[in-house]
């Protein structure tokens, strides 16, 4: 790209030097302008330090095991030894099992390639979401708030801005959930006291990862930010459980 002439090109530049997604010459634009500009690496180091191993968030996607067992059944050389003729029939039966083998090995990589298509799908989203999380750490009025609480191991930040009441749940490691129940996040006004609003209605990864959630909600200041676990598929109008994790904002 040819170079910035204000900030804000800089500041869509951030998220993908992150990341290191970033052309080559983008690269080297943003990095002279890097050392110079407190604002941008503040943003640098805040999107570090938020995201972690978001590089784990989309786990690793293998083959089935059945897949791989019906390709080395068609491929497995043919052993050098006498072999009794096959009785009239079986021949015609083996080829009719064969043909059957290559259609189950075409359907489980079908299911593979599926899989494979849901999880990009989902690594895009979580990058969608983490260029948001950039472009409102650039923003005035906008609060950074660690959630703590109960869930041994589970660590969540959100990312808040009261101007355009929007934000980025970044969450991992929460516990798995019972079937039909959902976690839900809300937004409690007035320091906690107010009515709470509901956010964001999410399920954690099957594996341990980092998870990016845009949502929209009123935000004030002074809102708080909790998870709790709530009936699926839809969650609550209002928490049915306290608080798996909370969390109060400081100004960035």
């Amino acid at each position: 790209m040819d170079t910035p002439i204000n900030h804000s090109d800089y500041e869509q530049l951030a998220a993908g030097y992150v990341l290191g997604a970033l052309e080559p010459d983008d690269e080297h634009v943003f990095q002279q302008h890097l050392g110079g500009c407190p604002q941008c690496e503040a943003s640098v180091r805040e999107l570090e330090e938020v995201v972690g191993e978001l590089a784990y968030a989309a786990p690793p996607a293998d083959p089935p095991a059945t897949l791989w067992a019906s390709i080395r059944r068609e491929v497995r050389p043919e052993r050098r030894r006498t072999q009794p003729r096959p009785r009239r029939g079986v021949a015609p039966l083996l080829a009719r099992l064969a043909a059957a083998a290559a259609i189950v090995a075409v359907a489980a990589l079908s299911v593979w390639n599926l899989n494979l298509r849901d999880q990009n799908a989902s690594y895009r989203n979580q990058v969608a979401a983490l260029e948001q999380a950039a472009r409102l750490l650039n923003e005035p009025n906008t609060s950074r708030i660690a959630l703590q609480g109960s869930a041994t191991g589970a660590q969540a930040t959100v990312v808040a801005s009261s101007p355009q009441d929007r934000g980025v749940l970044i969450v991992e490691n929460l516990p798995p959930l019972q079937r039909g129940r959902v976690y839900e996040l809300w937004g409690i006004p007035e320091r906690g006291r107010g009515q709470p609003q509901k956010a964001l209605v999410f399920i954690p990864l099957r594996r341990q990862g980092v998870q990016t959630h845009e949502f929209e909600v009123p935000i004030q200041p002074g809102t708080v930010f909790a998870i709790t676990e709530e009936p699926g598929p839809v969650g609550s109008d209002a928490p049915t459980t306290k608080p798996i994790l909370a969390g109060e904002p400081q100004t960035v």
